[in-house]
């Protein structure tokens, strides 16, 4: 199976003084606040994307959202094998993109919400 990533970038400036604060418990509900909505616009965009009569649900209900490295990190991410082909498309079927634009959506929230904590 495919492994998809999305990386966030040109933020260089903000990571850095985020790293210079002690106390990084508001970064942390920040991750864990855009990770859950990560997932659920993800969930949203599923159910509005496969609504072919062969759609079982089995994607959207994949979907897990983990915290990791200390609090500093949301992965959201679905677990069907399948789930490439529909966010990729092939030769046979195109894309049926749901966590791409869920991510570019909520991206821009997320950064946002760190830039105010530096005000």
């Amino acid at each position: 199976m495919a492994k998809i990533s999305i990386k966030l970038t040109g933020i260089k400036e903000l990571q850095q003084s985020i790293e210079k604060r002690k106390d990084l418990t508001p970064v942390k509900m920040i991750v864990a606040k855009h990770g859950a909505l990560l997932k659920e616009k993800t969930i949203s965009n599923m159910g509005a994307t496969y609504t072919a009569g062969h759609s079982t649900g089995a994607t959207a209900r994949s979907v897990t959202n983990t915290i990791g490295g200390g609090g500093l990190s949301a992965t959201v991410a679905p677990h069907t094998e399948y789930f490439p082909y529909l966010e990729y498309g092939t030769r046979f079927m195109s894309p049926r993109p749901t966590l791409k634009p869920a991510f570019a959506y909520e991206s821009v929230k997320f950064v946002n919400d760190l830039q105010k904590l530096m005000k």
